[in-house]
């Protein structure tokens, strides 16, 4: 009888459990890979997820924050036209803006002659 055949056929076999022992071992290792990479995958999309909710939450602040600015500057605004038109000498140098004599002054703002010079001093059109 001839063995050769059932040699090569026990060599052959011996081979293929040698290829499919490296071949399992290569799967394993990819199949921890895999599950090392998808853990990966799933902390950096958490990671994502919270700093899109911090962006939001930023960017609901500085929204109110320019809220908050742009009443301030009305405020602020509305503060110095106010303090501009209120102040008590405010109608009477618009008066002598506009040509009015001391003693006119005195009579219809009910302030003090030298009150009224120095305002025409200071705000009068000069006569030259």
């Amino acid at each position: 009888m001839n063995w050769l055949p059932y040699f090569a056929l026990l060599a052959l076999s011996a081979l293929l459990a040698a290829g499919l022992f490296v071949l399992a071992r290569a799967h394993r290792k990819l199949a921890r890979d895999h599950a090392a990479l998808a853990e990966g995958m799933a902390r950096q999309s958490q990671d994502l997820m919270g700093l899109c909710a911090a962006a939001v939450q930023v960017d609901r602040r500085v929204f109110g924050q320019e809220e908050r600015l742009r009443e301030c500057l009305a405020r602020i605004e509305e503060l110095a036209t106010r303090e501009t038109t209120q102040q008590p000498y405010y109608t009477a140098i618009d008066k002598v803006k506009a040509g009015a004599r001391p003693e006119e002054l005195v009579a219809e703002f009910g302030l003090s002659l030298s009150e009224a010079n120095l305002l025409v001093s200071l705000y009068g059109q000069s006569r030259r």
